[in-house]
């Protein structure tokens, strides 16, 4: 039974891996999208002088959401109908610095939109985690049906053996 647990565990590993790429594990961007005045899409949850990208990033990960859009020192966390209910623009219309360097963190009425891989990738883990609890349970349950419940397999195979040595050396006598 540890044998064949170890090997399913396994298999679930691989599985997993093989579906994680990098670009699971990391923000992806998805573009330079419009936001105008008043637009309900990526409400702004963080405002930092030293704005970046990964921190946005991070920071809506850590709230659930599955996107992050930054514009200037500003940060919002947003979801997939938040995305595909705004307009996708030119990526020169992105054209803010951001604050910590390392990108453009939106423009004027513009918003760099980052995947976090937050809704996606937990929802792959567990559903691969739920159906291996469902067959690791269905397995235990046969073993132990076929044990008898007792789920003592080392002992039964002792008694075993020794009825069978009993067997034998009555059959010497």
């Amino acid at each position: 039974m540890k044998v064949y647990t170890c090997a399913l565990l396994a298999v679930v590993l691989m599985v997993v891996a093989k579906e994680s790429s990098a670009a699971d594990w990391y923000a992806q961007y998805k573009g330079c999208y419009a936001k105008h005045y008043g637009d309900p899409y990526f409400p702004y949850s963080l405002v930092d002088r030293k704005m970046s990208n990964d921190m946005c990033v991070q920071h809506c990960k850590a709230q659930g959401k599955a996107y992050a859009a930054t514009k200037s020192v500003r940060c919002g966390c947003g979801t997939e109908e938040h995305v595909a209910e705004m307009t996708k623009v030119d990526e020169r219309q992105c054209s803010y610095n951001c604050k910590a360097g390392g990108g453009t963190c939106g423009g004027y009425a513009r918003l760099s939109v980052y995947s976090t891989a937050q809704g996606k990738r937990m929802l792959n883990l567990r559903e691969v985690l739920g159906d291996l609890t469902d067959t690791l349970e269905k397995r235990e349950n046969a073993y132990k049906r076929e044990m008898g419940e007792t789920g003592d397999f080392e002992e039964e195979m002792r008694d075993l053996e020794d009825m069978e040595a009993d067997d034998m050396f009555e059959d010497e006598e």
